[in-house]
């Protein structure tokens, strides 16, 4: 059997906790699971020592929480001349 170890995290500051479970909400996570996968996403690896690694690391991260709906307005402009005289 694995042991697996517990962490307790005291003083967290409201806007940290209250981020961690909007994060862990749009990815449809427990706020415990989020932190876990921060955690691990921050410590997993060192400093990268190859273009390469680099690259590996910078898309092994998940995407930016970003509105979606932001995005599709930008793209859907995307291209077209501004009305400005």
């Amino acid at each position: 059997m694995v042991r697996m170890a517990d962490l307790l995290i005291r003083g967290i500051p409201d806007e940290v906790n209250d981020a961690l479970i909007r994060e862990a909400a749009q990815n449809r996570r427990s706020p415990e699971k989020q932190a876990l996968i921060l955690l691990e996403s921050s410590l997993a690896h060192g400093p990268a020592e190859t273009c390469g690694e680099l690259l590996d690391s910078i898309w092994s991260e998940p995407a930016p929480n970003v509105d979606e709906r932001t995005i599709d307005s930008y793209l859907a402009e995307r291209g077209r001349r501004s009305n400005r005289p």
